[in-house]
């Protein structure tokens, strides 16, 4: 592939940012606190609004007098009547993760999906970012559990944090990370702490911090579970959630609309624990080396652009706070329990396996 001088490009889209806020009829603003750093987001039209706003409303916050860490703008060209940004690229240099080849380096970032016609942007120098769709009702129905989570991605990178494919629950005094492959149980187990003393952060994606004590921080605040589950979580069956009208992904809780004193932004990291669906229920200490094995290149292969450097964080985060392997049972109810255990440092009430089978492992190299 040709090599492509980035630096020109971006001062276009600049312009086109221009183009679409003459065109708008109105710009709103909105204020946000995330993985505390401050993240502006500027809505040119109305258009994109209801796609991002419910998803991060447990973290918007008031106006800031100092400078945002990051300001991102977002439009949609069909309800403006505005062109969409081309790339001076060809079709391959689009990656399956989103990234496009030749647009990325130390200062500039930038992914594209194709399925909903979403370009994501960022400028790290200038600290601006950009979010332009060729037609927002073309946006993925997932997308609004998770919005705009590339731009997040790099932001987290260039604020210290890393972006984690995982969830994570706890109080303000600690919590813990739940992973695990796809199916393996993270939404629900986080869904089932709903009405406990813990608190929810995530069921997919937060944020971690490895510089002095871990930290969690919530990004969204959605929950996903499908129909077929909603009978484990007593406490969901009173929120009316987003359904999939084909009734194949996941129904969508947007929980800041019911249940925000349930939420929370951030929390001190105390475990990892790593989640695999069983007929029985236990735990156990997990190695640090296998924790790694499964977590660093899950998240590496969601997020574009995502490299080396989600390696060196997760490396450093298994040597900070410990790991476990978690069976989940058929009944969700004893998660929160152990949790709970695990957080205050219980381990002779924490349950042990309920088998003599040994066999149980992470299936990866120690």
């Amino acid at each position: 592939m040709e090599p492509v001088d980035v630096a020109p490009f971006f001062p276009g889209i600049w312009n086109q940012l221009s183009e679409a806020e003459n065109a708008a009829s109105e710009i709103s603003v909105r204020h946000y606190e995330i993985a505390r750093r401050t993240l502006v987001i500027r809505f040119i039209g109305s258009a994109l609004i209801r796609y991002i706003v419910p998803a991060l409303a447990h973290l918007e916050t008031e106006l800031s007098e100092t400078a945002p860490d990051l300001t991102l703008s977002c439009w949609d060209c069909a309800s403006l009547g505005t062109d969409f940004p081309k790339a001076p690229v060809s079709k391959q240099a689009f990656t399956p993760r989103g990234e496009v080849r030749g647009l990325n380096d130390a200062r500039f970032h930038a992914a594209f999906e194709p399925d909903g016609g979403q370009l994501s942007l960022m400028d790290v120098e200038a600290r601006r970012a950009v979010y332009c769709t060729m037609r927002a009702g073309d946006i993925p129905r997932f997308e609004t559990a998770e919005p705009v989570r590339a731009i997040l991605s790099w932001f987290m990178r260039e604020c210290g944090r890393q972006l984690i494919h995982a969830g994570a629950v706890g109080t303000p005094r600690g919590g813990v990370l739940l992973v695990g492959r796809s199916g393996a149980g993270k939404s629900n187990s986080a869904l089932a702490c709903l009405g406990t003393e813990l608190r929810y952060a995530a069921d997919d994606f937060c944020a971690v911090s490895t510089t002095g004590n871990p930290e969690a921080y919530s990004l969204y605040c959605t929950g996903k579970t499908h129909e077929k589950d909603w009978g484990l979580h007593p406490s969901l069956l009173r929120l009316s959630p987003e359904r999939d009208p084909q009734r194949l992904e996941k129904a969508i809780y947007f929980l800041n609309e019911t249940v925000p004193h349930q939420l929370i932004a951030h929390f001190p990291l105390k475990a990892i624990l790593v989640l695999r669906k069983a007929q029985v229920f236990g735990i156990r200490p997990a190695s640090p080396t296998a924790t790694l094995s499964l977590v660093a290149p899950d998240t590496a292969k969601l997020l574009p652009g995502a490299g080396a450097e989600v390696l060196r964080c997760l490396t450093r985060l298994v040597r900070l706070v410990p790991c476990y392997e978690m069976l989940i049972g058929p009944d969700p109810r004893q998660v929160p329990r152990t949790i709970i255990q695990v957080l205050n440092e219980d381990p002779v009430r924490m349950p042990a396996w309920e088998t003599a089978d040994e066999s149980y492992s992470l299936g990866l190299p120690s």
